[in-house]
């Protein structure tokens, strides 16, 4: 019998911390019955004799472990959600409803969006100059954002004063910073910071306090 076919909801998955078809610990290859091959994989082919990492269309990427039977561990939606309203297709049966608009939503937008209780969710600062980002962790959920190039130079100088206010700080990194991708893992998210040092971490609620005060 054929497959039946998965939709699933960007906005759920955000809420729910968790894809409902990836479950953490299921083996690569049922990872494959479901979704079919990879559009394209990366391995290290003197380490691995399975591809690790798997790269699927509409952006989302799985990493397994190292072995056998090569355990689900982590993955990414990177631009998925970048069209409000239309359907991203992982493969031929799996598809996600853009019903968040992830891509174009900084940090204050996700925390008002209602997705979170915000005293469980956690907003890394870092304000150092040469890697302004911003993060969002809630559960396994990590979510970076990262200043770019040219406006990183604009910013530079007001970051780089080690004195400068938390909310003055916030103020400038929050519409100037861009989301990166959701990632999902069974580890810390904290850990997997970069760059590892200067970061200040607040609750959700205190970053939308911070920011509040200076507007």
């Amino acid at each position: 019998m054929p497959k039946e076919p998965v939709i699933i909801s960007l906005k759920e998955s955000l809420r729910s911390l968790q894809i409902s078809f990836l479950q953490f610990g299921t083996p690569l290859l049922q990872i494959a019955e479901r979704l079919g091959p990879p559009k394209r994989w990366i391995t290290n082919a003197y380490d691995q004799p399975v591809p690790l990492y798997w790269l699927y269309p509409g952006g989302l990427e799985l990493s397994f472990e190292p072995e056998p039977p090569y355990q689900l561990t982590a993955f990414k939606l990177s631009p998925v959600g970048r069209h409000k309203g239309r359907m991203t297709n992982f493969s031929y049966y799996v598809r996600m409803r853009n019903d968040f608009p992830m891509i174009d939503t900084s940090v204050s937008d996700f925390l008002r969006s209602g997705l979170w209780d915000l005293e469980k969710v956690r907003v890394g600062i870092c304000a150092e100059p040469n890697y302004p980002v911003l993060d969002i962790c809630v559960g396994g959920l990590r979510i970076p954002f990262l200043m770019s190039s040219e406006r990183e130079e604009a910013f530079e100088d007001q970051l780089s004063h080690s004195g400068i206010e938390l909310k003055r700080r916030i103020a400038l990194l929050d519409p100037n910073c861009d989301f990166f991708g959701a990632y999902f893992s069974l580890d810390d998210v904290e850990v997997q910071r970069f760059p590892k040092e200067g970061w200040t971490t607040i609750s959700g609620d205190e970053y939308l306090r911070q920011l509040d005060l200076e507007e």
